[in-house]
């Protein structure tokens, strides 16, 4: 086999593990977030903290070094500053908060993935207060986004009101939709600032994803009492053998019929178990995405990932017989091809300052040769 050959082979292996890994990781992690949500809805700070629990431990392998002067191990030196992190965590920690919380005030998931996608319009006006330039593409897709996410806010909140329901319903309902529209704003101002951190010093994804994580965990002692309220909530929730845990897990897994009768007399409580399969299959969707980061474009990777939402929302909708009327759909297709259109106009954006950039350095240098040469005519003459 040639070097091309090995090459080839390599790449596309790595391209079906990142597939695999996003694809199979984000969309299970919405079955396990509806599995979860169906029995404990009301449990966004356990669950939130169990992700960064799980990944603040799996981080710190990676951000640990053991030094030959000392028999104890250290983290290793930051590439960003403490300063910087702690505000970054703070508001990564209210943001995460907020999105799961409103899970839990009459917010479907569907809506949730559509209404969690409508950002661009919060980081196009950040961008112009500090002076960034769009393109008509850009702002005609964050029109579209925008007005998609309009139409599935409206169409949900009809749906949520039918006549005969409770009124709480809809103050539930504009409760979970203040809570979302607080985390879109906050996470769009997170983005500004992890940019504009990265371009100063540097971007480390790996002591990102940790740091993010691991200095947040103390903050979650403020829901201390209701986190310990959903944790006996979860000790008391229905019984769940393991081989429903594989009836219901993505991979299907046959069992011989003496290891069947094992399977059938070990429980766990049914809400346990859904956030254990919630955590793992987040761990392989951050997992899948960091990996595309590292080695595909930006166009790409929010292809990639526009993709993997749409998914989403179609196994949501299909699988959990969620609402999904006219406007909701109407809505997710604006908000899909707004994103794509935003994408390949940021693309082509890039793509002409890289070209100005070359043109300004041909320029600089024909310059520097022009007055070598007068500099060298000039030497002459004297």
């Amino acid at each position: 086999m040639s070097i091309i050959d090995t090459i080839l082979n390599s790449s596309f292996t790595n391209l079906i593990i990142i597939g695999s890994y996003i694809f199979g990781g984000c969309c299970s992690n919405v079955i396990a977030l509806e599995l979860l949500v169906g029995v404990s809805p009301k449990s966004g700070n356990l669950f939130t903290l169990a992700q960064f629990l799980f990944i603040s431990c799996e981080g710190l392998f990676h951000n640990l070094e053991f030094p030959s002067s000392s028999p104890f191990p250290r983290l290793k030196k930051r590439t960003v500053p403490a300063h910087r992190w702690f505000f970054m965590v703070l508001l990564f920690f209210t943001v995460s908060v907020l999105n799961n919380i409103a899970l839990g005030y009459n917010i479907s998931v569907p809506l949730h993935i559509i209404f969690r996608s409508g950002g661009l319009i919060v980081s196009l006006i950040l961008g112009w207060a500090i002076g960034k330039r769009y393109s008509i593409k850009q702002v005609i897709a964050v029109v579209m986004v925008t007005m998609g996410v309009i139409c599935a806010t409206i169409s949900s909140a009809k749906t949520n009101t039918k006549e005969g329901e409770n009124s709480g319903s809809m103050t539930d309902y504009v409760i979970g939709i203040t809570l979302l529209s607080i985390a879109l704003v906050l996470s769009s101002f997170m983005g500004l600032y992890q940019e504009v951190t990265y371009v100063k010093y540097g971007s480390n994804w790996r002591e990102g994803l940790f740091y993010t994580h691991f200095l947040a965990l103390p903050l979650f002692l403020i829901f201390y009492s209701d986190i310990k309220g959903q944790i006996l909530e979860f000790n008391q929730s229905i019984p769940l053998t393991l081989d429903e845990i594989f009836n219901v897990s993505p991979i299907n897994i046959y069992l011989s019929s003496g290891m069947n009768s094992v399977f059938k007399t070990c429980t766990v409580p049914r809400s346990w178990a859904y956030l254990i399969m919630n955590i793992l299959t987040q761990y392989f969707c951050v997992g899948g995405v960091h990996r595309l980061n590292s080695i595909a474009t930006a166009l790409t990777l929010n292809l990639v990932l526009n993709l993997r939402k749409f998914t989403s929302l179609v196994i949501s909708v299909w699988l959990f017989d969620n609402d999904f009327h006219i406007g909701m759909a109407i809505g997710g297709l604006l908000v899909f091809f707004g994103t794509l259109l935003y994408s390949f106009g940021s693309n082509k954006n890039s793509s002409s300052n890289m070209l100005k950039k070359k043109e300004d350095v041909s320029v600089d240098a024909s310059t520097l040769k022009k007055n070598d040469i007068l500099i060298e005519e000039d030497k002459k003459n004297i």
